[in-house]
């Protein structure tokens, strides 16, 4: 009984997390970037940024396991640089460098946001 229980609340404190997880990547992953390739939100006429799934792509192409792919996902949403980029030239100069998140999002909400897009992002 008491492993039935420890389960069920380790399956709701997974399930909280990726709602909130979900929850702040809509409202501060959205803006600019289409989460899926069936979505059609564009900005001024065009994407603010590459599609997510384009960008998980190229970060599970880089990256072999999880742990490498969530501290990316952090750091360079942190701290983006056009070094950092994962994408072609001309694709870095039809969208330039991400704006940082540093001052949009705590540690704790990109840690949610990171984790999210590792375990939850498809690859289209």
């Amino acid at each position: 009984m008491k492993k039935l229980i420890i389960a069920t609340l380790l399956v709701g404190v997974t399930l909280s997390a990726t709602d909130k997880g979900a929850e702040l990547v809509d409202q501060k992953c959205t803006p600019c970037h289409l989460f899926s390739s069936s979505s059609s939100k564009l900005t001024d006429g065009k994407m603010g940024g590459p599609p997510m799934w384009g960008i998980m792509k190229k970060i599970r192409a880089k990256y072999a396991n999880s742990a490498d792919r969530i501290a990316f996902i952090r750091d360079y949403a942190m701290q983006p640089t056009e070094e950092k980029m994962l994408f072609p030239a001309a694709t870095r100069e039809y969208f330039g460098v991400m704006p940082s998140m540093k001052d949009r999002v705590s540690d704790a909400e990109m840690q949610q946001i990171a984790e999210y897009l590792e375990h939850y992002q498809a690859v289209k």
